[in-house]
Parts: C-alpha cells; structure tokens; sequence
C-alpha cells in the first residue's frame, strides 16, 4: 500500500494524535467529576454485597472546565477536515479504508526489518 499521502493531511492527522493525546493526559489527570458530589459508603447488608464507597469530590476548577472544553473543540475542529480532505475523494471501496487505516500509522516505525 502506498502511503504517499499530501502533506497537510499527514500533518492533520498528527495534528488529532497530538490533540487526542492531550485530552487523555487531561483526563487521566482529572479522575474526579467535574462538578462537586458528596462522598458516600455502601455497606453489605444494605443492599449490596461488598463494601462500596466515593470519596466527596470538590470537582474541577473553572479553569479546568474551561480547558477540557479547548480540548474537546479543537478535536471536533480537526476530524471533520480530516476526515473531509480532498484527497479521501481520489479512492474508493477497500483502498480507501486501507489508506485511512494507513495514514493512522503513518508515523510508527518501520516493523518490517
């Protein structure tokens, strides 16, 4: 499969690798809710047959709200324009999968020696 692909698609699409990269790491970092809740405990006997808890949570800070909604419209500003580039419209059928699963990888090191 040949992965001569135009240069501002292959820059899309590591543009949405980065981005999708840096909503995980934010979310990863913030396993809270965002909005404040109040911590309970679940005894067994009290309907449940295990232990079950959650910590009170002050939830996110407006700046974080704020962030994760950055994160997320620079996401939905990205995949349409790759997944609407022109280039897409010059394959058809199986090809046109495998180019798109190929563009993903486009930067993953060569695996076959």
């Amino acid at each position: 499969m040949s992965t001569d692909f135009p240069d501002d698609l292959v820059q899309l699409q590591r543009d949405v690798h980065a981005a999708t990269a840096d909503y995980k790491a934010f979310l990863d970092a913030h396993p809270e809710p965002p909005e404040p809740v109040d911590g309970w405990r679940d005894k067994p006997g009290e309907g449940y047959w295990r232990d079950r808890q959650r910590e009170a949570s002050d939830g996110w800070s407006s700046d974080d709200k704020q962030r994760v909604v950055e994160l997320r419209q620079r996401l939905h500003e990205l995949i349409p324009q790759l997944h609407g580039h022109p280039h897409w419209d010059t394959l058809s059928g199986p090809e046109l999968v495998k180019a798109r699963m190929a563009l993903k990888h486009v930067d993953d090191e060569d695996t076959d020696g």
